[in-house]
């Protein structure tokens, strides 16, 4: 955990019932650029990572965000670190944002793993792999988890593409993809989640 100057008392801060969630995905990495599944291997950013980070937290600079919580890869917690750093609020590490285990796909190209497993990440009885009900059970309860702690606050996410793709199926009924490296998605909680 990290800790910046708190927030400004007169920042909006939970005025309302409902609790906003800004869910980023990390920064770009070797493996990202290079078209290699990640899933819990530990990646780091690259220097195109943590300046698109940087860019983001600009932009978030007069929003009102009050916390970051960060997946524990180091991927995103570098990325929160550097939001934290620019927007001067407490960043914390939370193990169940991690991204989805994907077991011996980790660290293969898409046209590898196009070679060896056909059916990809649905592939029956893979060692280590993550389901996609698995993952959208985490992602679900994680999320209401967060909604439960941060009660009325105003939240940054970062966590990972394959987490927030599952979030968005079983939290919003949305089925997209991956958000971009560095991109965000605002989200509220009232009792359901919402999409903003």
């Amino acid at each position: 955990m990290s800790t910046y100057e708190r927030p400004n008392p007169s920042a909006a801060t939970g005025s309302t019932a409902v609790t906003k969630f800004c869910l980023v995905r990390h920064g770009t990495t070797d493996w990202n650029q290079q078209g290699r599944i990640q899933g819990c291997t530990d990646t780091v950013l690259n220097e195109q990572g943590r300046a698109e980070i940087s860019r983001l937290a600009a932009e978030l600079a007069d929003e009102g965000w009050e916390l970051v919580v960060t997946s524990s890869l180091q991927r995103a917690e570098e990325s929160g670190e550097i939001i934290g750093r620019i927007l001067k609020i407490p960043v914390f590490s939370y193990q169940d944002l991690r991204e989805r285990s994907f077991g011996p796909l980790e660290g293969l190209h898409f046209t590898e793993i196009k070679a060896q497993y056909p059916a990809g990440s649905d592939q029956p009885g893979l060692p280590g792999l993550e389901s996609k009900p698995e993952i959208e059970a985490r992602a679900l309860m994680t999320m209401t988890s967060l909604a439960s702690v941060f009660a009325h606050r105003r939240v940054i996410i970062v966590s990972h593409g394959g987490f927030l793709r599952a979030f968005f199926r079983v939290g919003l009924s949305l089925e997209r993809s991956a958000p971009a490296n560095a991109e965000r998605v605002v989200v509220a909680w009232d009792g359901t989640w919402h999409l903003l």
